[in-house]
């Protein structure tokens, strides 16, 4: 069963959100080729229809600093810890 996707300016700041809190860094990874606008269009989709973005938004506020493991749960958890890594 699908439903609607989130709200996109909402998706992406989560998505942000996300990467900053496990270290990855998007505007190097772009900057050195290994992330593209289109790569990154499809992470904040796949973000916008991640059944767990309710709790993604608790674990997000529940976050310290940089360097937090990248969540199972998260749609983009794979992009998230090549980037990081």
């Amino acid at each position: 069963m699908t439903h609607p996707l989130g709200e996109i300016r909402h998706h992406f700041m989560l998505s942000q959100s996300m990467a900053k809190v496990t270290g990855a860094d998007l505007a190097h990874a772009v900057h050195e080729g290994r992330l593209s606008q289109e790569d990154w269009s499809d992470a904040v989709t796949r973000c916008r229809g991640c059944d767990w973005a309710r709790s993604c938004e608790d674990w997000l506020a529940a976050q310290g600093e940089a360097g937090a493991a990248v969540p199972a749960n998260c749609a983009n958890a794979t992009l998230f810890r090549r980037l990081a890594s």
